[in-house]
């Protein structure tokens, strides 16, 4: 294949894979530099990357740290060499369940934690309407639950079984605390 026509191929891919990574919420730069290192087979160093992607050697500087951070990409040292050389991950499964379990998780655990907050307010409540907003917000709070248990699931065991999200918005009131309790 040409110089030319492999470039437009991995300009291609590399837009291709930032455009999934950007609807991640990352940077589209991260998925642009992860994917010409990975398509290179081989190390390069950040500025070879910058020039193959016509990005600013500090944009790619920037890219390449929070690429080492998500443990994406790694910094390899060579003998006699000057220049920092780095390669990327190739094990799709470690790239994808530390994200999963870093950024995931973290959701999860603040939405669960707020909405066990708003249930122990409404749980003071006297009102006619708390004990109903009571029983919704608790409804909310098993989905979250299921949702945690979820995440710990595939990241454990690299599979998802959605089959325990059933209908939960319709479950009653006694068994979305005892969900929470298991």
């Amino acid at each position: 294949m040409g110089a030319e026509l492999w470039h437009e191929a991995e300009l291609l891919a590399a837009d291709a894979v930032g455009d999934v990574i950007e609807h991640w919420g990352f940077r589209k730069a991260l998925g642009r530099v992860w994917t010409v290192l990975y398509l290179s087979g081989e190390t390069l160093p950040a500025v070879d990357i910058a020039e193959r992607l016509s990005m600013s050697a500090g944009s790619v500087s920037t890219s390449l740290t929070e690429l080492q951070r998500w443990a994406v990409v790694r910094r390899v040292w060579k003998p006699g060499e000057r220049r920092e050389y780095f390669e990327a991950e190739t094990d799709f499964w470690k790239m994808i369940s530390k994200v999963v379990a870093e950024r995931e998780r973290f959701v999860a655990r603040s939405v669960r934690d707020r909405l066990q907050r708003a249930a122990d307010l409404l749980a003071k409540g006297r009102d006619a309407g708390s004990k109903d907003r009571l029983d919704r917000v608790q409804r909310l709070l098993a989905f979250t639950t299921v949702a945690e248990k979820m995440i710990d699931t595939f990241v454990t065991s690299r599979r998802a079984d959605f089959g325990s999200f059933g209908d939960l918005l319709s479950l009653p009131r006694g068994l979305s605390q005892r969900l929470r309790r298991t």
